[in-house]
């Protein structure tokens, strides 16, 4: 696997759960690369769905690992929203 940081900004997953949105920074992956989030003050976010990953994944064949509070949360790519 090549891992990819994002460099402008980190990778953020939108879902919807339990009928609201909820945004997070994520893990993201195709099994080929993986894009990790940056953690600093002033990291903006990027959804993950922004046509910036496509250049990344080519398809929406990814797996978004969403952060939570004691662990990450995987999503297929189906399960992301645009913003």
């Amino acid at each position: 696997m090549r891992p990819a940081k994002s460099r402008a900004s980190s990778p953020v997953a939108r879902i919807v759960q339990r009928g609201r949105a909820v945004s997070r920074r994520c893990f993201a992956t195709d099994g080929h690369v993986l894009v990790m989030p940056a953690f600093g003050a002033y990291t903006g976010g990027l959804n993950i769905r922004d046509r910036a990953f496509a250049a990344v994944f080519g398809t929406r064949n990814f797996t978004a690992h969403m952060l939570g509070d004691n662990r990450l949360y995987a999503f297929a790519a189906s399960r992301c929203l645009t913003d």
